[in-house]
């Protein structure tokens, strides 16, 4: 994986395990996002979301590209971060 906080890391490793385990992903899944996202992490233009859009509510079309990687970092780790939590909660209340 690109350079990532340990904090980072062991997320990851819940998730992908947690989703392993629950059916949800495979193996060759998590392979495939862990490869994505070092794509991702890459320094330099969004290559994932180069041609994805959305419209605004004026119905503008406007590009999904994050160009900043540390912005990109970002919103990873808050997603993993997230999850893990909610991975946390389920175990507790199971």
């Amino acid at each position: 994986m690109a350079t990532v906080s340990r904090r980072f890391r062991d997320n990851f490793e819940t998730f992908s395990a947690h989703r392993i385990a629950t059916g949800e992903f495979t193996a060759e899944d998590v392979a495939e996002l862990k490869r994505l996202i070092q794509i991702d992490l890459t320094p330099g233009p969004d290559q994932l979301r180069k041609e994805v859009f959305f419209l605004n509510a004026a119905g503008v079309k406007i590009p999904a590209t994050i160009d900043d990687h540390e912005e990109r970092y970002r919103y990873w780790a808050d997603f993993f971060e997230a999850e893990v939590a909610d991975i946390e909660l389920q175990r507790k209340t199971a």
